[in-house]
């Protein structure tokens, strides 16, 4: 009965160390993979025939090229994670701690070297860490427990096994100084916390799953993300740039930075209190401690099963001209910080009467293996916020189909594409309404196209070199495709201006921090 319960466990956007996508420099190694959900990310992206299809009448996207057109990948929130062993040492005491400072000891001693770059992710209904960072983090021998958890993927599923009780903490790259070491003065946290431990998860490209802080933590902290301020860290010889994160207890954003706010909703099976995992004593030593059984998730009280949750917002959708036989598309979206693209699934595809033939293809690798999925443009998606609705033309979705966190099928994913030029506050709630704030658009995110920690002529030199090209071109050079749709053109150079002429006195990165 509970394998059954808990092959349902909705675990989504594991996070990738490389890569970072449109608007961001990448990690040290080059890598194109676009984090999507439910463990999957996007390898490559093919675009379709020309005309491959006749559209009649005018679409809505050549109606408003006034509204911005998301690129196919946003940025990626990525933070530093540790561990300790603190725990409650009441057998019967399920529920997690938050805390706000680090707290108990290293499983994997000294703590402010064994940490990792993972992804902030409310896309994913546990903490997890896989592979290598698995064991870095300490989360090996005694400290797992014989359960497992079937996590999912675009090609099947593995095991993950459930970890005893500790503590996970995170903080933005902020925390981890030039020597590469993590400053436990600035993590928050949650302890008596049962995690995952996944075996490794790499693409063909070698690009794998770190680790995730997911809702049980950030469901109960405000998450400051500014896009315009990003960040630098070198671990393990690996350089990471990510936007400005900040985990606090309380943030009030002020109106006149932060002029929209999209309502999100909390969704899951029951209605959520707290986070917490659920025990079983040790049949092999009945008088024994009680082992965990599950993962901490989102729960309705301490002492019950727990059933997750994600946060959700309503998104329009419309393909072609409005009329009284084609309306709006109401959907439920996911709101998902782990995925840097967006997803709908084929039924809202089937009400949007998209073609069979898609606009382009894109590889996305996952648990199990790699499969092609059809990839659309849509004309236009609206958000409705309070300060005024959000329109966008010509945004591109893949279609995948998921299972939702609330039970049936998913919408689709809103990824953090459509917010590649906002900073943003993620102010959730479990009761109640929560909400996105977005400022007014910021300049791209750091553009850094030869590496070396400046934005200036000779990043210029290295698009210029590129400028028009095609993967079929022998000048091609895909870090200069910031939309990643396999031509380098007008917006691409768009993008790079607003980076370079923004940056601080054309300053190296980490004079701006």
């Amino acid at each position: 009965m509970f394998r059954q319960l808990f092959n349902s466990i909705w675990i989504v956007a594991l996070a990738v160390d490389l890569g970072l996508g449109a608007g961001a420099a990448p990690a040290a190694e080059p890598g194109t993979g676009f984090r999507l959900g439910n463990g999957m990310r996007i390898t490559s992206v093919t675009p379709s025939a020309p005309a491959s299809r006749p559209v009649p009448g005018l679409r809505i996207a050549a109606d408003t090229p006034s509204m911005p057109q998301p690129p196919v990948a946003g940025f990626s929130p990525l933070v530093a994670i540790t561990t300790s062993d603190r725990r409650s040492s009441d057998d019967f005491n399920w529920e997690h701690t938050l805390v706000s400072s680090y707290v108990g000891r290293p499983l994997n001693p000294p703590a402010e070297q064994n940490f990792v770059v993972g992804v902030l992710d409310t896309g994913s209904t546990v903490d997890l860490a896989a592979g290598a960072s698995a064991g870095i983090l300490g989360l090996q021998g005694r400290y797992l427990t014989p359960s497992v958890t079937p996590i999912g993927g675009i090609a099947g599923t593995m095991d993950a096994m459930v970890t005893m009780p500790i503590g996970v903490f995170a903080a933005g790259l902020e925390a981890v100084t030039p020597e590469g070491r993590l400053d436990l003065s600035k993590v928050i946290g949650h302890t008596n916390v049962s995690a995952l431990a996944a075996p490794p998860i790499e693409c063909a490209d070698g690009t794998g799953v770190s680790a995730v802080v997911g809702t049980p933590l950030l469901a109960f902290y405000t998450t400051i993300i500014h896009v315009d301020r990003p960040r630098k860290a070198i671990v393990r010889d690996k350089t990471f740039i990510s936007p400005d994160v900040q985990i606090t207890t309380s943030y009030d954003p002020s109106p006149a930075e932060y002029r929209r706010r999209i309502p999100m909703e909390l969704g899951g099976l029951s209605p959520v209190t707290t986070a917490n995992y659920f025990a079983f004593p040790d049949f092999e030593d009945i008088l024994g401690e009680w082992l965990p059984l599950t993962p901490t998730l989102l729960s309705m009280s301490a002492m019950s099963l727990p059933t997750g949750g994600a946060f959700f917002a309503e998104v329009g959708v419309l393909q072609g001209p409005p009329g009284p036989l084609n309306a709006l598309q109401t959907t439920r979206m996911l709101v998902d910080t782990g995925a840097q693209s967006s997803v709908i699934s084929s039924n809202i595809a089937a009400k949007l009467n998209l073609p069979l033939e898609p606009d382009f293809t894109a590889e996305v690798c996952g648990v199990g293996g790699s499969t092609v999925v059809p990839g659309y443009y849509v004309d236009y998606v609206r958000i409705n916020a309070m300060g005024g609705a959000l329109e966008f033309a010509r945004v591109p979705f893949v279609v995948i189909d998921m299972e939702s966190p609330e039970g049936g099928s998913l919408d689709g994913i809103l990824g953090m594409n459509f917010f590649w030029n906002r900073n943003l506050v993620l102010e959730p709630t479990t009761s109640g309404t929560g909400f996105l704030h977005l400022s007014e658009p910021v300049p791209f995110a750091y553009i850094d196209l030869n590496r070396d920690d400046v934005v200036d002529l000779l990043d210029y030199a290295v698009f210029a070199a590129a400028w028009r090209t095609t993967p079929a071109d022998p000048a091609w050079n895909p870090r200069c495709d910031l939309f990643m749709d396999e031509v380098i053109d007008t917006r691409d150079l768009e993008a790079f201006m607003d980076s370079w002429l923004h940056m601080v006195g054309n300053a190296p990165i980490d004079a701006k921090l």
